[in-house]
């Protein structure tokens, strides 16, 4: 080994020892913050799973034409503590005819949706896509439903066959 090499890993030597000291020596005099917190449960609980299948029931193309399809209801049920906020914002995963008509895989067919707040009394709800829906829980139940129906929406009817739709759901607990 020459000279140099034994000179430059001696100073290596060195160095990671001071470096060893000197940093212990600050962290000793460093201020210190210690943060502590707790992680607690949400004050809601949905009551209903975080994704499901809704079949809708077979329509056809006479009730379509004179619409009168069928709703189909989906029952939102969230357990709070008393005094507590629900905060929903709905999304049209493939798109939207209009602020409450879902596209469908069918072309010119939409889903119609419709909420209500059936916590005391049913009472229908204005609800348009990406706008945030506030529901104040004054007591520990607040029960909604989703409701959507097969609706054309051009002059002609769809073509028979399958579809599917989806819809996106935001839930905010406060």
């Amino acid at each position: 080994m020459n000279m140099t090499a034994r000179i430059s890993l001696r100073l290596s030597l060195l160095a990671a020892l001071f470096m060893s000291f000197s940093s212990s020596n600050c962290a000793a005099d460093a201020p210190a913050l210690d943060i502590k917190g707790t992680l607690i449960k949400p004050p809601c609980t949905a009551s209903f799973p975080a994704s499901q299948s809704v079949e809708i029931p077979k329509a056809n193309l006479n009730s379509l034409r004179s619409d009168i399809t069928e709703w189909t209801d989906v029952d939102l049920s969230f357990q709070c503590i008393k005094g507590s906020q629900v905060l929903l914002r709905f999304s049209a995963g493939n798109g939207a005819y209009d602020s409450s008509t879902l596209r469908t895989t069918l072309d010119k067919l939409g889903l119609k949706t419709r909420l209500s707040d059936t916590t005391r009394v049913a009472k229908l709800l204005d609800l348009k896509w990406g706008e945030q829906l506030s529901f104040p829980v004054e007591d520990t139940l607040l029960q909604l439903k989703l409701s959507v129906r097969p609706v054309k929406t051009a002059d002609e009817l769809p073509a028979i066959g399958s579809y599917s739709s989806t819809l996106l759901m935001e839930i905010i607990y406060l």
